[in-house]
């Protein structure tokens, strides 16, 4: 049986778009903050409360997601918590964060087309088909290549 269990995962929106930073040569963190809304019954209506949570997200797969994580995009974050400590001025500080170890972007906010998507998923169709041209043939009926 596992004594400890560290396990969390949030889906929201991200309040900005996500900072990529290099601390060291080759290694990528990302930065960035997620809300995620909570429902409670007040009376007889329901009421949204929004949760924000920083999340840190490292790696090479950060580093190529980052263009995906903009302001108001919906993002899944699987990882564990973690809680920073520091002083400053005398005075004990701390801040529980989710360190990710994974990030699946989602939905673009409301009312925006999806910019992340390939190239090729954004373009409009041709408006007609390109000419092919016929297979040519020698004397014997062989199919001529080129």
């Amino acid at each position: 049986m596992a004594d400890n269990i560290n396990v969390v995962v949030e889906t929201g929106r991200l309040t900005k778009a996500a900072e990529l930073k290099y601390p060291r040569e080759g290694f990528a963190v990302v930065n960035f903050t997620i809300a995620v809304n909570e429902s409670k019954k007040k009376g007889d209506e329901w009421i949204q409360y929004p949760n924000y949570f920083d999340v840190t997200f490292t790696g090479n797969y950060a580093a190529a997601i980052v263009n995906s994580l903009s302001k108001g995009r919906e993002v899944t974050v699987s990882g564990e918590l973690h809680q920073d400590r520091w002083e400053k001025d005398g005075q004990k500080y701390s801040k529980v964060i989710i360190r990710a170890n994974n990030v699946a972007p989602g939905r673009p906010p409301k009312g925006e087309a999806d910019s992340s998507a390939p190239a090729y998923a954004q373009s409009e169709p041709p408006e007609s088909e390109p000419d092919f041209q016929q297979p040519q043939y020698d004397d014997e009926g062989n199919p001529i290549p080129f």
